[in-house]
């Protein structure tokens, strides 16, 4: 893969977060609040949309993240911490760039969509439950990132192939009760799940760490072996 590919889908990604803003409100809408009649019923709708609207792209990202920590360690020929530390830095930016680009084109989202009227921040950006949501999905592209370095480190041949088949099979259990079996990302069922749990988001990127490093242990153990027997 040429250097500028990774770049470029990097690019791509940003541009897609900020496009894909309206289909964001919608899945919001469809997944918050149902007939909310009361003020507080309101508010409820509101946060559970701002949560949806900061994490657009958020899933693909994490997806391109994985690809990305793959690519890393396997253009430099071996599972070493350099490579790996190189792949979690770059999940971290792109976190990052993912959720400033999802914030910037969301604020007039939350102002024009929803119900602006009953929050005292129609941004919702001062909402400790939409903050809680927005660090346990942003933490999850530098986790997504490991466990797309460790799978090289694992599997040395058809590593990209097995990225895009473990995290595809994750959103169908986004439901954080069975996420132990496959670790729910930012897809937009989760968020709808954690956008009033507070400080519960975090079981989102716990059960993901706990799977990193799981992948990890393996892929270090493995290269060794490897190592030893001249491989």
């Amino acid at each position: 893969m040429r250097r500028w590919v990774p770049l470029a889908a990097a690019g791509g990604l940003l541009v897609w977060t900020a496009l894909v803003t309206p289909l964001s409100v919608a899945i919001g809408e469809y997944f918050a609040y149902y007939d909310p009649q009361s003020d507080a019923e309101r508010l409820e709708y509101h946060r559970d949309l701002a949560a949806h609207v900061y994490t657009a792209g958020h899933w693909l990202g994490q997806f391109l993240a994985a690809l990305g920590g793959a690519w890393l360690v396997a253009r430099s020929g071996t599972y070493r911490p350099a490579a790996v530390a190189r792949a979690v830095l770059a999940g971290v930016l792109l976190g990052l760039a993912t959720g400033v680009v999802a914030i910037a084109a969301g604020l007039r989202q939350l102002r024009t969509h929803g119900y602006p009227s009953v929050a005292p921040d129609p941004t919702m950006l001062s909402e400790p439950a939409v903050r809680w949501c927005l660090l346990a999905s942003v933490v999850c592209f530098p986790l997504w990132a490991l466990i797309g370095a460790a799978i090289v480190g694992l599997t040395r041949r058809r590593a990209l192939l097995a990225v895009v088949a473990a995290f595809l099979c994750q959103p169908a259990t986004a439901l954080l009760g069975v996420g132990v079996v496959a670790p729910p990302s930012s897809h937009p069922v989760a968020v709808s799940l954690i956008a009033d749990g507070g400080r519960t988001a975090l079981v989102m990127p716990a059960i993901l760490l706990a799977w990193a490093a799981a992948a990890t242990v393996a892929a270090t153990t493995a290269g060794r072996r490897w190592r030893l027997r001249g491989g």
